[in-house]
């Protein structure tokens, strides 16, 4: 399927990921605009026809990270009752995969598996995870807007109605550019950490009305809504460890 989540982040690197490396692993200082240690985070993109969850499609990485090279994500597409998870572990140079319940399995650098997964899921391998040009503009345009005050997963923040400015950001998330040039109703929301500015939720959405082709391509008929949201929670919780896992278990 053509609709993902952009593993290019930002960066412009449609390529497969490489491993991480010690030396290319991202500080303690944290991933793209999140200066974090340690923290959760769900990606997702949702397409929706008429409101009926019978005809959604959900796109989505589910992670976390603890700082300086420890990453661990699962990787699902649902389409309606049916489901698909890969989830891998990356600790420095050592990586871990594993195909929805089946057993963990030490992968390679070279293996295909991984370098295909590391290149479609919007994970903190990225260098530019949350992060990069396009959203530093955002954010600092963003922070001239007014503003309330909210708390979202469990963190204080300013909340922002963003409006239509910025959708080359979204360029970045959405590799289905027919859902941005066809879009009606577009509407983002960003809600920034008052403590560093750091996003903690990022949610964007929009109505499509004409029959496009990838519509067609994943069976779905206008009037079709899309999503994209991004949370961040657990900011630097000292319980949150990613390990390595049990191979074979």
């Amino acid at each position: 399927m053509s609709l993902l989540l952009a593993g290019c982040g930002g960066d412009g690197d449609s390529g497969p990921a490489p491993l991480p490396t010690v030396s290319a692993t991202p500080t303690a200082e944290g991933v793209g605009a999140l200066r974090l240690e340690r923290f959760h985070y769900v990606a997702a993109v949702t397409l929706r026809e008429g409101g009926g969850e019978a005809s959604e499609i959900v796109v989505s990485t589910e992670g976390d990270f603890q700082s300086p090279g420890r990453h661990a994500f699962t990787y699902t597409t649902r389409i309606g009752s049916d489901t698909i998870q890969r989830s891998v572990v990356l600790i420095d140079e050592e990586a871990w995969l594993r195909e929805g319940d089946e057993p963990w399995r030490k992968a390679t650098a070279d293996d295909p598996e991984l370098a295909e997964l590391l290149s479609v899921a919007f994970s903190t391998v990225r260098p530019h995870f949350l992060g990069g040009p396009e959203f530093e503009r955002v954010r600092e345009s963003v922070r001239r807007l007014p503003s309330t005050e909210e708390s979202v997963n469990d963190v204080p923040t300013d909340y922002y109605q963003v409006g239509s400015p910025g959708r080359e950001f979204f360029e970045a998330f959405l590799a289905e550019e027919q859902l941005l040039r066809n879009a009606q109703d577009f509407r983002w929301e960003l809600w920034l950490a008052r403590d560093g500015a750091w996003p903690v939720r990022l949610l964007a959405s929009a109505a499509i009305t004409a029959d496009l082709p990838i519509l067609q391509e994943l069976d779905l008929q206008p009037p079709t809504s899309w999503e994209l949201r991004i949370d961040i929670s657990r900011p630097n919780d000292p319980t949150l460890t990613v390990a390595p896992p049990e191979e074979g278990g």
